[in-house]
């Protein structure tokens, strides 16, 4: 729980070592299962917040939707966090 945030979505990593979530900041952040660990955190992915989460099967791959109309793919590595590709006005 993130004070004055609201977690719009969650996935679990296909590999179960992550719960992905989306919250009403535009950020993506990851969270361990077991600790609750902040893992990573994808800053502005998504412009009023992100709406939808979900994971590749691939695992440094994550798609989001957000409430700004468009869907995103990012690749998260322990170095970064790159959006791959972006498809606006997705309503």
């Amino acid at each position: 729980q993130i004070p004055n945030l609201d977690c719009n979505c969650i996935s679990f990593s296909k590999d179960g070592r992550a719960i992905i979530s989306g919250w009403s900041d535009g950020k993506i952040r990851a969270f361990g299962p077991q600790s609750g660990k902040l893992l990573y955190v994808v800053n502005d992915a998504h412009v009023g917040g992100v709406t939808a989460i979900a994971c590749a099967n691939d695992p440094e791959k994550i798609i989001s939707g957000g409430f700004d109309g468009s869907v995103r793919v990012w690749r998260v590595t322990a170095e970064s966090r790159v959006m791959l590709g972006s498809m606006k006005e997705h309503k």
